[in-house]
C-alpha cells in the first residue's frame, strides 16, 4: 500500500526542489509527477506555502508557474559591535537562522526552531533574546524576560540559535 505524504513533508520537498532548481514551469501534470501528488493536494500545497510567505506561484490553465518568494533586500546595517557579538555567538557554536546578509527561505528553519532559545539582532542596534513562539509572515512571536513580544521581520538583521 502506498504511503502518502503529509502537507507538510509536500511542502519541504517543494522548498528544496525549488532551491534546487530555482522554479518550476510546466503543467500542472507535470508538476503532480514531480512531487508525486495527486491533483486536488496542489492548491492547498501552494496556498500554504504562498500564505506563509515562502512561494510565489501563477496558474494559466494548465500551466503552472512556481518561484521562491522574494523578499525586498535591505541593505545589512549592522553595527561593529553587533558584528563582534555574532562572530563570536557562531564560535561557540551558534548557527544563523537568518540575516539580512542572506537570501532564501526561512520557514523551513523558523518551524524547527518553535519553543527554542534565540537570539535576535536589530537593525538600530539592539537585540534580545528569547523563546520563539510562533511567526508568520512578518512577525516572530518572542517570550522573552521582558515578557511576550511581537517582532516585525523587517527590523531584524540577524538571528542566531544554538544547536
Amino acid at each position: 500500500m502506498k504511503r502518502y505524504k503529509t502537507l507538510e513533508e509536500l511542502q519541504l520537498e517543494l522548498i528544496d526542489f525549488l532551491e534546487e532548481h530555482g522554479e518550476f514551469r510546466g503543467t500542472i501534470h507535470e508538476f503532480m509527477k514531480t512531487l508525486d501528488v495527486k491533483q486536488e493536494v496542489i492548491i492547498p500545497l501552494l496556498n500554504s506555502l504562498k500564505a506563509s510567505g515562502d512561494i510565489n506561484y501563477e496558474v494559466n490553465g494548465e500551466e503552472i508557474i512556481i518561484r521562491p518568494a522574494s523578499f525586498a533586500t535591505v541593505p545589512p546595517v549592522l553595527t561593529p559591535q553587533q558584528e563582534e557579538e555574532i562572530n563570536k555567538k557562531l564560535a561557540e557554536g551558534y548557527k544563523i537562522v537568518a540575516s539580512s546578509l542572506l537570501g532564501g527561505v526561512q520557514s523551513r528553519t523558523l518551524r524547527n526552531l518553535i519553543n527554542k532559545r534565540i537570539l535576535i539582532f536589530f537593525r538600530n542596534g539592539s537585540k534580545i533574546e528569547g523563546r520563539l513562539k510562533g511567526f508568520d509572515r512578518f512577525v516572530l512571536r518572542v517570550n522573552s524576560y521582558m515578557g511576550k513580544m511581537l517582532v516585525y521581520k523587517h527590523s531584524i538583521t540577524t538571528i542566531l540559535y544554538k544547536s
